[in-house]
C-alpha cells in the first residue's frame, strides 16, 4: 500500500458509486440504525430491517455493500489493465502487480477483522473478510483477462463461474444433509471451509473458500460493467445498456431464487445475479447524475472523497476506534441526548473519519494497493 497521486483522468461515476457504498457503510447506516432504535418502538422495524443483515434466506439494503465494494474493483479494471498494456508492461509484470495486489488486501484484512495484531494463532482466521474476497475475486478475473483475448470468450469464461459453483453448491454431498443442501449448518461452501481452514476458520455462517468463484463472478460482473463505461457509446446508449444488463440479471437471479434461494452467507448463484443487477442499476443513476447531469457537488463530492479512498476510509472504520475517540469527545452530551446518545457518537466517529480522509484528499493522497 503506497500514497500515490491522483491521475489526471478518472471516471466520475466510477469513484462516487465506490464513495455511495463507503459512505452506506462507515456513515449514514449506522447513524440511522441508531437513531431509530432511540424511538424504542416497533413501528420502524421494516427500516430496520433493510440496515442489517439477512439472516439466512433474503436480501436488504445493507447486503447491497459487499457486493458492490466487489463490482466496482472490477468495474475499473478495463481502465486500468488498458493503462497498463499502454504503458508497455509485460505479462510478467502485470501479474506481480496483481499478486502484489492480492497479498496486500489479504494482509488488509486479517489486520481488519482476521485478529492479526492479537498475534495469537488461536484467534487468527485465514480467510474471513470483504478485503479477502476482493483479493480472491480480483486475482481470478485479472486471470480470465491476461489468458483470454475475446471478449466473448471472457464473457463465457466470467459466465462459466457462476456454473461450476452452482455445480459445486447443488452436488457436492454434505454429510448428515445430503446434496443440494442450503441450510446454515449444512450446506457445501461451509462444509468446505470447516474442512480446509480447521481451526482458523472465522466461525461464523458466512462462506469464502469455494464461494471465491462467486466473488470472481461478481468481480467479473463489475469488469463487464466498466467495458460499456469504457466502450465510445453514446451516453443515452451506454445509459440503456447499464439499465437493460441490470434488469436482466435481477431478473435471472429471482428466476434462479426458486431453485437456489437467495443466501447472501454464502454468496449463492442467485444473490450473485440479482447483486450484480442491482449495482448495474446503481452504477447507471451514478452515471446519469455526475456524467450526464453534470451534478458535482455537496454529496456527489462527499461520495468521490470517500471512493478515492475507499480502502483508506475501510480501515478506519474497522480498525481504529473511531467510535470510541467520539464517545470520548461527546460524552457531555449524553445528559441531553438520553437514549440517542449513540446516534450521535456514531455521527461524530462519521465526521472524524471523513476529516481524516478529506484532509489526505486536500493533500492529494490516495492509499491503493
Amino acid at each position: 500500500m503506497r500514497p500515490t497521486s491522483l491521475p489526471p483522468q478518472r471516471l466520475l461515476s466510477i469513484d462516487v458509486l465506490r464513495g455511495f457504498d463507503m459512505f452506506f457503510l462507515v456513515g449514514i447506516g449506522d447513524v440511522l440504525r441508531r437513531f431509530i432504535s432511540g424511538f424504542n418502538t416497533g413501528s420502524l422495524d421494516p427500516v430496520m430491517y433493510q440496515l442489517s443483515h439477512a439472516e439466512w434466506i433474503g436480501f436488504t439494503a445493507w447486503d447491497i455493500i459487499m457486493p458492490l465494494f466487489l463490482f466496482t474493483s472490477g468495474l475499473s479494471m478495463p481502465f486500468s489493465f488498458g493503462k497498463f498494456r499502454d504503458q508497455g508492461h509485460s505479462k510478467s509484470q502485470l501479474y506481480r502487480k496483481i499478486l502484489k495486489r492480492f497479498f496486500l488486501l489479504f494482509l488488509l484484512g486479517w489486520i481488519a477483522q482476521g485478529n492479526l495484531l492479537d498475534l495469537s494463532l488461536d484467534r487468527f482466521h485465514i480467510y474471513c473478510n470483504t478485503l479477502h474476497s476482493i483479493a480472491f475475486g480480483y486475482l481470478i478475473t485479472a486471470i480470465i483477462i491476461l489468458n483470454i483475448r475475446s471478449i466473448p470468450k471472457r464473457l463465457i469464461a466470467g459466465s462459466s463461474l457462476l456454473l461450476i459453483y452452482w455445480i459445486l453448491l447443488t452436488f457436492i454431498p454434505v454429510p448428515g444433509h445430503g446434496i443440494n443442501a442450503l441450510t446454515p449448518d449444512g450446506n457445501a461452501a461451509i462444509y468446505i471451509d470447516h474442512l480446509l481452514l480447521g481451526k482458523f476458520d472465522d466461525g461464523t455462517q458466512y462462506t469464502w473458500v469455494i464461494s471465491s468463484l462467486g466473488f470472481g463472478a461478481t468481480v467479473f460482473s463489475g469488469y463487464c460493467a466498466g467495458l460499456i463505461m469504457k466502450h465510445n457509446y453514446l451516453p443515452a446508449e451506454r445509459l440503456r445498456h447499464l439499465l437493460i444488463a441490470g434488469i436482466l440479471l435481477i431478473s435471472a437471479g429471482l428466476l434462479l431464487s426458486m431453485q437456489m434461494p437467495i443466501i447472501k452467507k454464502i454468496w449463492s448463484c442467485s444473490m450473485i445475479l440479482l447483486s450484480s443487477g442491482i449495482c448495474f442499476l446503481l452504477l447507471a443513476c451514478t452515471y446519469q447524475i455526475t456524467d450526464r447531469w453534470k451534478i458535482q457537488s455537496g454529496l456527489v463530492q462527499v461520495f468521490r472523497v470517500l471512493g478515492l479512498n475507499s480502502i483508506a476510509a475501510y480501515m478506519l472504520h474497522t480498525t481504529f476506534g473511531l467510535g470510541q475517540i467520539s464517545a470520548t469527545l461527546l460524552r457531555g452530551f449524553e445528559q441531553y441526548s438520553g437514549s440517542f446518545f449513540p446516534c450521535i457518537v456514531a455521527l461524530g466517529e462519521f465526521c472524524i473519519l471523513y476529516l481524516i480522509i478529506r484532509h489526505m484528499y486536500k493533500h492529494n493522497i490516495f492509499l491503493k494497493v
